[in-house]
């Protein structure tokens, strides 16, 4: 299963948003990203990542030039990898810095199963018709109009005899 980030913009007026600009992130490596970083970068609207790429190559070339050999190709697989590998994380950084809110962590087999998931909607074809329950938006106020509580991982009241992960003592296997 993949891991998908979803992000919306945020609207200055309190305007719902469309089901269309929310944008879904996969979590992980990204091929195109390796095998053409500069064409995916343009394609995504990664200005400040071609920029870099750009100087990057640059610089490269020119220690390739000036005599590097074998140093410069190991540093053109390290750096490419290395932009494979954190292509998806320059997405998000790239949506946060043009005011998209992040919303939730969604998971599915592929983009349109983790799109029904978050949207709440069943998989056709299913059993009973539903996946799960849609996620928890994360800083969405709820129907009163009250800030939303935060996410809190675990639990707030914690035995100190108890170790690990096991909720209660004795529970283990």
């Amino acid at each position: 299963m993949a891991i998908y980030t979803v992000h919306a913009p945020q609207k200055p007026d309190g305007a719902s948003v469309a089901p269309g600009e929310i944008v879904f992130v996969k979590d992980g490596f990204c091929w195109p990203a390796l095998f053409i970083p500069l064409i995916w970068s343009i394609y995504r609207r990664l200005w400040l990542v071609v920029l870099f790429l750009l100087a990057a190559f640059l610089l490269l070339n020119g220690l390739a030039v000036a005599g590097g050999g074998s140093a410069v190709t190991v540093l053109y697989i390290l750096g490419r990898l290395y932009v494979a590998l954190e292509a998806n994380g320059f997405r998000r950084w790239t949506l946060d810095r043009n005011g998209y809110a992040f919303l939730a962590v969604v998971e599915g087999r592929t983009l349109e199963e983790a799109e029904r998931r978050f949207f709440g909607e069943g998989e056709p074809g299913g059993p009973t018709g539903e996946l799960a329950p849609p996620p928890m938006i994360r800083g969405a106020a709820p129907a009163g109009g009250a800030p939303p509580a935060p996410a809190r991982w675990g639990s707030s009241h914690r035995d100190p005899e108890v170790v690990g992960l096991f909720p209660t003592r004795g529970s283990g296997p």
